[in-house]
């Protein structure tokens, strides 16, 4: 065994000798990319490997507590019940941060790149967007309690906590809208406007079809970005065993998946750090139904545009 081993090195090495220097570094250059690759990919199976080794029977099983029994009952006392609230606040947090921020951003980039010439205002709005993009969580957590919480006398809450990730979202949709603007052609805008159309007519019906893909690209992002957020949630949302009930006051404290996670993973007790991989799990499967609908609403409007 150990003689054809030896072999086959030998003649690997005859092999690559044989080459010329070109191919040799053609086949060293593939073999890096290859490996980048690799570790490109690598994280996210380990990632989901990790998830699955622990929280698959958490979600899938059908013992006490699992299952549609853990998604569909509220934690309770001793936090044995299932997640619920944090679900249901997750979605609605989401679903009204993006009703804020997504229309806000794509609009705002169809005015820049359609009707604003360039200039300084322009340079501002995309150097804005730049430095928003990369500003940490906790920093838009601190701003959310000192402005939506505080000055506006908004106080800690579902309404509080979706403005805040609104805000989180604009720069992600908004350049990426406006990066998908810019790519098509202007041949199309300048043929629906030969046709007669009005600037408005041609920005709705065309340009704006034309980069869906690219601006869906974008919101699915930012959407992903904001799911997984807990620093700003703990800042302006609360924390709360049931559903919020309305939009300020008291009742308007909602849970979350990042923060349920957070804190289950933290408690010492056994069987709620198996909760916190089981809501982890729950909460990739989420960002992949939005991953999905996006992109097969991405095909169709592509379809109808070609």
């Amino acid at each position: 065994m150990k003689v054809a081993s030896q072999n086959l090195i030998l003649q690997w090495f005859k092999t690559l000798r044989g080459q010329s220097r070109r191919e040799l570094s053609d086949l060293i250059f593939k073999i890096v990319l290859g490996l980048a690759m690799v570790a490109i990919v690598s994280p996210f199976f380990m990632i989901l490997f990790q998830l699955l080794s622990i929280g698959f029977i958490q979600l899938f099983g059908s013992g006490p507590g699992q299952g549609i029994e853990f998604l569909w009952t509220f934690p309770g006392a001793g936090l044995e019940g299932g997640i619920r609230n944090a679900l249901v606040g997750t979605v609605e947090l989401i679903a009204i941060a993006s009703a804020v921020g997504i229309p806000l951003s794509v609009l705002s980039a169809v005015y820049i790149t359609e009707y604003s010439p360039p200039g300084i205002a322009r340079s501002i709005v995309e150097f804005a967007s730049d430095v928003m993009a990369g500003i940490p969580s906790i920093v838009y957590g601190a701003f959310g309690f000192a402005f939506i919480v505080d000055f506006l006398h908004l106080g800690m809450g579902i309404l509080a906590g979706s403005l805040t990730l609104a805000f989180m979202m604009i720069p992600t949709v908004l350049r990426t809208t406006q990066e998908a603007l810019k790519t098509v052609p202007m041949s199309l805008r300048e043929a629906s406007l030969a046709l007669g159309a009005t600037k408005w007519s041609t920005t709705w019906n065309v340009t704006l079809r034309a980069a869906f893909p690219g601006i869906i690209t974008g919101v699915l992002l930012a959407v992903g970005r904001v799911m997984g957020e807990t620093a700003p949630l703990i800042f302006t949302a609360g924390n709360t065993l049931g559903v919020p009930t309305e939009l300020q006051g008291s009742g308007s404290w909602v849970a979350s998946l990042p923060y349920t996670i957070w804190a289950y993973i933290s408690d010492p007790r056994e069987y709620l750090q198996v909760k916190a991989y089981g809501a982890a799990l729950t909460l990739m499967a989420m960002v992949l139904i939005v991953d999905v609908i996006a992109n097969v609403i991405s095909r169709k409007v592509t379809r109808r545009i070609v």
